[in-house]
């Protein structure tokens, strides 16, 4: 699988916050980095629940269709 776009918004945000120095953007930069943590980490448990759910061939195609799977 390739580069997630949560992993690709924590790359973006670490680069500029290694570029600033003012220290209300470098906490609002972490906390960012922070909430993108705790976002990736609920889409990784939503992909594992669909993943792991007894789903109809249609359901699944359509999940699978829209990215989900």
């Amino acid at each position: 699988m390739g580069i997630s776009v949560c992993d690709t918004v924590e790359t973006l945000l670490a680069s500029v916050q290694e570029e600033i120095e003012d220290d209300d953007l470098t906490f609002k930069l972490r906390t960012a980095r922070q909430l993108n943590l705790a976002c990736k980490d609920e889409m990784e448990a939503f992909q594992s629940t669909i993943e792991n759910a007894d789903l109809d061939e249609e359901t699944e195609t359509r999940l699978r269709e829209l990215g989900y799977l």
